[in-house]
């Protein structure tokens, strides 16, 4: 599975050009999480996007718009989980985060992936660290599991094949790409990010 990309979590200049750019280096899935966003706010930012990759997104809130708009698939966080039971019979791809070890060894079949945070050092997040000790993690990834699992928290191209020798399935990128892009609003080197770590993790 290639990489992931969670957008940044409030509203950043040339954005969408850059998710566009994404997309066309090669990203299969980004997960748009604005939390302060309203429904209107959201649909307008989707329709910025190029329609050909409406099908590759993921949403973390106002979740009603996927089927309306024909997206991807649901995730769920600490805010949304009330709403897991009222999807459950749907059809469509959903998946989760999770942040302990009882948490990932006790996860559903109903999820087509989980994230799991903090993995490393959170590069968006000063002082938000791993909390599972990595041999661990290591153990139970290395055996047989249900549910894809992907690191998130940390993750650049320096550690990107540890987190693979770790067993897990793909990482999820989110403060290397955007961090420095908050700063630069740079389109080429944020793809240029995406694409050392993409090299890495095949």
């Amino acid at each position: 599975m290639k990489p992931i990309v969670i957008c940044y979590p409030s509203k950043l200049a040339h954005e969408t050009e850059a998710i566009n750019a994404l997309f066309s280096a090669g990203l299969q899935v980004l997960h748009l999480r604005k939390p302060t966003f309203k429904e209107t706010d959201m649909v307008t930012f989707i329709d910025a996007i190029d329609a050909a990759y409406h099908k590759n997104i993921v949403m973390h809130s106002h979740l009603s718009i996927v089927e309306r708009k024909g997206l991807k698939g649901v995730h769920f966080t600490s805010y949304n989980r009330h709403l897991i039971d009222d999807y459950s019979h749907k059809s469509l791809p959903k998946s989760i985060t999770v942040h302990s070890m009882s948490e990932l060894i006790n996860l559903s079949a109903a999820f087509s992936y989980a994230l799991l945070s903090p993995v490393f050092e959170s590069i968006s997040k000063e002082g938000y660290g791993p909390t599972i000790d990595h041999e661990v993690l290591k153990k139970y990834l290395t055996h047989e599991h249900e549910v894809p699992v992907l690191a998130l928290g940390g993750i650049d191209h320096k550690n990107v094949e540890t987190a693979r020798k770790m067993g897990f399935d793909g990482v999820a990128l989110h403060g290397y790409l955007w961090a420095q892009f908050e700063k630069d609003h740079d389109i080429k080197t944020l793809v240029e990010r995406y694409t050392m770590v993409a090299e890495k993790w095949q």
